[in-house]
């Protein structure tokens, strides 16, 4: 890359947004010998850009809940005003980083910051080489360089906290939010960690994190510290005026003691209670400046820093600004481009997890084989035909089973990583709902077409193309009303839970598939609760598609007398079958299909917004 092009993207400047919050009042739960909920109310401040804000309180103040409340990750049960600037909308302006960090496994820390830029930057905005350099001097100046081709389960925690911050900088957020940014953290990742959120801050962000109990280092590399207790704001200020603040309420910090721990163990009562004086003396302004300590000189009227040249960037005495052009506006992609990048990522992903893939697969063929060779020849010996039919059944269970559950495994395991992704506007929900649909159907139905095609073969079925396409069309929706079914189920139960209650109602469905008990034999009500069973139609399909229209008559061995189920007819007769009809037992399933998805889709988007 030449230097006019380098010198062209190394110049940015960052929007300064202002935060400012009026009489919020929203419910947290406290937890002491029973849980109850208090109400916090009239909680007010205002988070300046260019400085790094703390939000500080003992367990239970609602930290978290007031920093759900700032991102519009809670909005239910809360009111007052929350203002951006100008704007009351901020979830274009700002990004939150949660406290845990959830990565892919299989991809490398440059997969997934170049999936991120695909994601977020449109090509119209920035080419392939531009995204390729943005990406590179993120990583370089986050000390993440020599893990580019380390795959993200691998990461230390300082480095996955790095690599979280990281991927929100691509497109260059005005306000950043952090949820405990140094849980799990030594005391030396903690301090790079605040250090670097510091840095942002000083390009022109506003960063808010909260923090539980930060050490005097760390306490004083904050600009703000804004501390609750009891439903109160009970300091907003600069760390470094936190020692004379308490001394306004007759409370002296012991000499060597940590201004942090003191000031926690004051909101907390353990000097007394002094939630009301302490919220009275922080609506005082004259505590969120400093003018005695030249230190905190630096945090006040933050200049954007601009980069400069190449040569800054080579000897890295840069801000850890993204590079791109001021002048140019940087716009996301369309959303049907979002659609094929995380399609192309749901690919990857299936093709580097062998258990959910090869496995299965291998699986597949070696259970086709068993059964197959187990059934033998019962497709064309008419002294084998009740055993023929319950191979039907078998199969069906067998593909219902093996899929419904990872999909109840799955979505539990991926939900911190959608929720993550979805809220800070890498795609809409609906977009990957959309792309996990068309990437998983083609695997289903080849895994499907596979173990069907080795049973229909050695189980001797007639050899008949429309009989062989039928069956296996009824193993396809089999498999994929499985997978919906599994969906849903992993997005309203946790793993454990959603595993029970899977085994539960397929054994119920199976029960009902009018094999085990005829359908002749059931009452009415059974019969009628029948028809909920995805089983029964699929059992009733691949019987329908093998044994009706005019089937030729199965063979009878020679040391047998009589053979009762030589015709087929007899055979659908016997079991009730007789009046069956092929599409309409397809039409149910796709109906059944169509149900979980659509269900699932309103379940997972509930489950993301609580």
């Amino acid at each position: 890359m030449n230097v006019q092009s380098s010198n062209k993207l190394l110049k940015n400047r960052v929007r300064p947004v202002d935060i400012s919050f009026k009489d919020l009042t929203y419910v947290v739960s406290v937890q002491k010998q029973k849980e109850k909920k208090t109400v916090l109310k009239t909680i007010s401040g205002c988070f300046k850009s260019g400085q790094l804000t703390a939000i500080m309180g003992p367990s239970g103040a609602g930290k978290s809940s007031l920093l759900n409340i700032l991102t519009g990750f809670t909005k239910n049960g809360v009111t007052g005003t929350v203002k951006f600037g100008e704007a009351l909308k901020s979830r274009k302006l700002c990004c939150y980083i949660m406290q845990d960090d959830h990565f892919y496994s299989f991809f490398t820390v440059e997969e997934t910051m170049m999936l991120a830029a695909t994601l977020k930057i449109s090509n119209n905005s920035m080419n392939l080489k531009e995204k390729k350099m943005l990406i590179e001097h993120i990583l370089d100046t986050l000390k993440l360089s020599k893990t580019k081709l380390t795959r993200c389960s691998k990461l230390s925690g300082g480095q996955k906290k790095r690599l979280s911050i990281a991927l929100e900088l691509i497109d260059n957020p005005a306000v950043l939010f952090l949820d405990e940014p140094t849980t799990g953290l030594d005391s030396s990742s903690s301090s790079d960690t605040i250090q670097l959120l510091q840095t942002l801050a000083n390009e022109g962000r506003t960063i808010v994190c909260t923090i539980h109990q930060p050490s005097t280092n760390i306490y004083h590399m904050f600009n703000q510290i804004y501390v609750m207790s009891q439903g109160h704001c009970t300091y907003q200020g600069t760390p470094y005026n936190t020692i004379e603040f308490l001394k306004s309420v007759n409370l002296d910090c012991p000499p060597y003691h940590n201004p942090a721990d003191f000031l926690l163990e004051c909101v907390n009562g353990d000097y007394g209670n002094h939630t009301q004086a302490l919220a009275d003396s922080a609506q005082n302004p004259q505590w969120r400046n400093d003018q005695n300590c030249e230190q905190n000189d630096l945090f006040h009227d933050v200049q954007i820093v601009q980069m400069a040249n190449v040569n800054d960037v080579r000897n890295h005495k840069i801000s850890l600004t993204p590079p791109m052009d001021s002048t140019q506006h940087v716009y996301p992609p369309p959303e049907w481009m979002r659609l094929w990048i995380l399609i192309g990522r749901c690919h990857v992903l299936f093709f580097r997890d062998w258990t959910v893939t090869y496995l299965k697969l291998i699986m597949h063929i070696l259970c086709a084989i068993l059964v197959g060779f187990l059934y033998g020849d019962s497709g064309s010996n008419a002294t084998k035909q009740v055993s023929n039919l319950t191979s039907f059944l078998i199969h069906c269970v067998y593909l219902w089973y093996t899929t419904m559950m990872p999909g109840v495994l799955r979505f539990p395991q991926e939900m911190n990583i959608i929720k993550k992704e979805t809220f800070n506007n890498w795609y809409k929900l609906k977009t990957y709902y959309l792309a996990t649909i068309i990437t998983s159907t083609p695997v289903h139905i080849i895994f499907s077409m596979v173990y069907i095609t080795i049973t229909y073969l050695l189980t001797d079925q007639p050899f008949e193309v429309e009989r062989y396409v039928k069956c296996m069309l009824t193993a396809i929706v089999v498999t994929i009303c499985a997978d919906s079914l599994g969906i849903l189920l992993g997005t309203i139960l946790n793993p454990i839970n959603g595993t029970f209650v899977g085994a539960v109602l397929t054994c119920f469905m199976l029960i009902y598939s009018g094999v085990l008990i005829l359908l002749t034999h059931m009452s009415q009500l059974m019969k009628f609760v029948s028809y909920f069973s995805p089983l029964r139609y699929g059992v009733e399909g691949m019987i329908l598609s093998v044994y009706a229209n005019n089937r030729e008559d199965t063979i009878c061995p020679e040391n047998v007398i009589y053979c009762h189920f030589k015709n087929a007819a007899t055979i659908l007769k016997s079991f009730g079958m007789e009046n069956g009809n092929f599409g309409f037992n397809i039409l149910m399933i796709i109906l059944q299909v169509t149900f979980f998805k659509s269900l699932a889709y309103y379940t997972l988007k509930r489950k993301l917004t609580q």
